[in-house]
C-alpha cells in the first residue's frame, strides 16, 4: 500500500473528511461535498434510547441512499467516549434492525436486517479522535447476542495497521462495479470485518482492569433498577430472600454489589473451566460452573435467571441482559485468550488457583474502598505456611502438646495438667483443646495450611 494512502488514511478524524476518501479513494457515488446534505439525522429519543445510552451519542446520522437498489443502511455515529461504547451502538442495532413484525416496524422508521447495517463511528478525545466501521454478525455459537466486528484506526497506528486497513476499505467496501448483483455486494462488504471489537485480553492484569469496569457498570444498573422496582418486584423478592436466609442487615447497595460480582465472578470461574470458550454463551453460563462449587452455580442461575430473556407477563423485569451488561461480561470473556491469561497468572503466582487468588487483582480495581473496609488482602503461601508452623510449634512446646495443630486434648485434661488453666465459661471440659477459627476466611488458604 503506497505511503500517501497511510497518510491520508491518518489524517482522518471527522465524518467531512472520512467522505471525501469514500468518494476520492472508494469510488462511493458520493456527489455532495457537505456531509449536512448527504444525511438524515435521528436523536437518541426519537429512536428510543435510554437516557444512560443516550449520554455517551452525541449525533446519529444515516446516509441518504447513493442507488435506488442499495440494500446497505449505513449510519455515522458520533460518541463522547475514548472506548467504542458497545453497549450504545447495540441500542441504535436494536432500533433499526428488521424486526419479525415488518409491517408494523417499517410504519415507524426505516429498518434493515441486521446483515445490511454498517455503523461509522467517530470516538475519542478531540486530539485522539477514532474512526470505526463497525458490522454486526450472528453467531450460533455465541447463543442471540450479536457479536460486533470492528475495523478501526486511528493516527497513531503502525504503518502495518494503516496498511491493512486501507488494503480492506479499498478492496473489500469499494463501492461495487455492478450495483445490482446485491449478494455478491453484501458478502463483498462483510468480508471486510474479521476482527471483534475488543482487543484479545492474554494477561491476568488486563482481563481483571477489563471485568472489573463491566463488573461496576452492572453494579449500577442493578442500583437504578432496584430504585424504580415495586416493593413487591422479582429483584426485591430476590433481596428479601438472601436477607432472609444469607445477610440479614443487606441493603440495596449491597444487593446490587452480591449481584454485580457474583455474575462477573461466576462467568470468570465458568470460562476458566472451558478455557476453550466454545458455546460459551449467558443462558446456560451456570451449568459450567464446577459441580464442586455448587452454591456458586446455584447462586448464579438464580442471578441470571432474574436477569434474563424468558419472561412472562408474572415475572417480567423490565431488564435484561444487555441492560444489565452482562452480555458485555460474557463477550469479554469468551474473547479473551484465557489459556494465556491461565498461563501469565501462573507465572506469576506459581502452584495457586486463579479463580481463588484472582479475586484480590479484581476487587482492587473493583472497588478498592469496598476490598479496604472488607479487608480482603491476600496473604501469599509463604507467609501463610510461616504463621501455621510457628503456631504448630508454640502447641507443641509451650502448651506440651505433641500433635500440635492436629492434637485432640480435652480442656479437662489440659487443666488437669495446668494448675494455673481455668477453664473459660461455657466451654465443656469434654471439649478439644486446639480449635481452628478463621474469621476472615476469604480464600481459604489458612484453613487449606492447617
Amino acid at each position: 500500500m503506497p505511503t500517501n494512502h497511510r497518510r491520508e488514511l491518518a489524517r482522518i478524524k471527522h465524518f467531512d473528511q472520512l467522505v471525501a476518501y469514500l468518494r476520492d479513494e472508494m469510488d462511493w457515488p458520493i456527489e455532495d461535498d457537505h456531509f449536512e446534505d448527504l444525511t438524515f439525522e435521528y436523536s437518541p429519543e426519537e429512536l428510543g434510547i435510554d437516557a444512560q445510552n443516550a449520554a455517551k451519542i452525541e449525533e446519529i446520522k444515516r446516509l441518504r441512499p447513493l442507488t435506488p437498489d442499495q440494500p446497505w443502511g449505513i449510519f455515522f455515529v458520533k460518541f463522547e467516549p475514548k472506548r467504542l461504547p458497545v453497549m450504545a451502538l447495540r441500542r441504535i442495532l436494536s432500533r433499526v434492525v428488521l424486526k419479525k413484525q415488518a409491517a408494523a416496524n417499517s410504519a415507524e422508521r426505516a429498518a434493515w436486517q441486521m446483515a445490511d447495517l454498517l455503523f461509522i463511528s467517530n470516538h475519542g478525545g478531540e486530539e485522539e479522535r477514532r474512526i470505526s466501521f463497525a458490522h454486526f454478525v450472528q453467531d450460533a455459537d455465541c447463543g442471540d447476542l450479536p457479536t460486533l466486528k470492528v475495523l478501526g484506526w486511528d493516527e497513531d497506528d503502525t504503518g502495518l495497521h494503516l496498511d491493512h486497513v486501507a488494503a480492506q476499505l479499498t478492496s473489500k467496501l469499494r463501492w461495487p462495479e455492478d450495483e445490482t448483483d446485491i449478494e455478491t455486494w453484501r458478502q463483498t462488504w462483510a468480508g471486510a470485518f474479521t476482527l471483534s471489537n475488543r482487543e484479545v485480553i492474554t494477561t491476568s492484569k488486563r482481563l481483571a482492569e477489563a471485568l472489573a469496569a463491566l463488573a461496576r457498570a452492572t453494579y449500577a444498573k442493578m442500583r437504578e433498577a432496584l430504585a424504580i422496582e415495586a416493593e413487591n418486584g422479582p429483584l426485591r423478592t430476590l433481596m428479601d430472600g438472601f436477607k432472609k436466609a444469607l445477610i440479614h442487615d443487606l441493603d440495596e447497595d449491597g444487593f446490587a454489589d452480591m449481584y454485580a460480582q457474583t455474575i462477573a465472578y461466576g462467568l470468570l470461574s465458568a470460562r476458566i473451566s472451558r478455557q476453550s470458550g466454545f458455546s460459551f454463551i449467558a443462558e446456560n453460563m451456570s451449568d459450567m460452573v464446577p459441580v464442586t462449587n455448587p452454591f456458586l452455580k446455584e447462586m448464579l442461575e438464580s442471578f441470571l435467571q432474574l436477569g434474563g430473556r424468558r419472561r412472562s407477563a408474572q415475572s417480567a423485569t423490565g431488564i435484561d441482559f444487555d441492560e444489565l451488561g452482562i452480555n458485555e461480561m460474557v463477550e469479554l470473556l469468551r474473547d479473551a485468550n484465557m489459556e494465556a491469561v491461565v498461563r501469565d497468572f501462573g507465572d506469576k503466582n506459581p502452584e495457586e488457583d486463579p479463580v481463588i487468588h484472582f479475586y484480590e487483582d479484581f476487587i482492587a480495581l473493583y472497588d478498592p474502598k469496598r476490598r479496604k473496609q472488607r479487608g480482603i488482602f491476600y496473604t501469599p503461601r509463604p507467609v501463610v505456611s510461616y504463621i501455621v508452623r510457628s503456631v504448630d510449634e508454640l502447641l507443641r512446646t509451650e502448651f506440651g502438646l505433641e500433635d500440635g495443630l492436629a492434637d485432640t486434648t480435652t480442656w479437662g485434661e489440659m487443666a488437669a495438667r495446668h494448675a494455673d488453666l481455668r477453664i473459660p465459661d461455657g466451654v465443656s471440659p469434654d471439649q478439644a483443646f486446639v480449635q481452628i477459627l478463621d474469621v476472615a476466611t476469604g480464600t481459604g488458604t489458612f484453613i487449606v495450611e492447617v
